[in-house]
């Protein structure tokens, strides 16, 4: 189906770079950009998966100085951080 849109000039310059880029066409592009907008506003509608756990439990009994890494025994990142510092 053939369309017409305006778009301002900055967005369609923006839009063949990323074209010549990824070695497509504009058709191809647009076509793209449009099906994964279309396919994340989808998962958008989805509920918060966080809401399911309201009412599950409460941090009302942790202090400041409660951590899950007390019994923790992987590699220790700090270890492993090389930092190139001057004499």
């Amino acid at each position: 189906m053939k369309t017409t849109i305006d778009l301002p000039d900055d967005l369609m310059k923006k839009a063949k770079i990323k074209a010549i880029e990824r070695g497509v066409s504009l058709k191809e592009l647009f076509t793209e950009m449009l099906e994964n907008e279309l396919k994340e506003s989808s998962i958008q509608n989805l509920p918060a998966p966080w809401k399911a756990l309201k009412g599950k439990g409460s941090a009302s009994g942790l202090q400041p100085t409660d951590t899950p890494f007390d019994d923790y025994t992987g590699p220790d990142w700090m270890q492993s951080v090389h930092v190139n510092e001057p004499d």
